[in-house]
């Protein structure tokens, strides 16, 4: 009988070995896009609602590589409430804002002592999305201070920005 329990838990412990080592293997196979990245940001879900307004979602699931510049759901509450509902309920208008602010390219906003201080990237809608400083040495994406940088998803990066820049 005492060989009996001792095999049994030879053999628990192997199993749950066996699933300690698998599941790394698991979770490494699901990719995390920029849309799923936003997602998972407490401060971007308005955002996200306009993604899914204007019905880019398979866009910024595709491959990439992509630059996303993200206002936070602070930066949509400085809007006057109406402009911001009259926003977030309009497909297009939806569409027109964030595929201003995608850029199909890998910009790393700051790696280490190097920051983007100057220059454009074109977005996804054929404008020019500026790059710059403020007056106080702010790092700006179209006037907007940037208040995270280079957040990596597997077909992108996000930054997220403290206004919504309209176009």
């Amino acid at each position: 009988m005492r060989l009996s329990i001792v095999a049994a838990r030879r053999a628990l412990a192997g199993c749950l070995l066996s699933l300690t080592l698998a599941v790394p293997t698991v979770a490494s196979a699901h990719l995390t896009t920029v849309l799923d990245l936003a997602a998972q940001q407490k401060n971007l879900s308005t955002f996200v609602a306009a993604i899914h307004t204007a019905g880019l979602d398979d866009t910024l699931k595709a491959d990439g590589p992509f630059t996303l510049f993200a206002p936070t759901d602070e930066a949509f509450a400085k809007m006057p409430a109406a402009d911001r509902a009259a926003l977030l309920a309009s497909p297009d208008r939806c569409k027109q804002l964030v595929l201003g602010l995608l850029v199909k390219d890998a910009i790393v906003m700051h790696d280490g002592d190097t920051t983007v201080t100057s220059g454009s990237a074109q977005s996804a809608d054929g404008r020019d999305v500026k790059f710059g400083t403020d007056a106080d040495g702010w790092q700006t994406v179209d006037g907007a201070h940037v208040v995270r940088t280079d957040m990596k998803a597997d077909n992108g990066r996000i930054t997220t920005l403290a206004a919504v820049p309209l176009s």
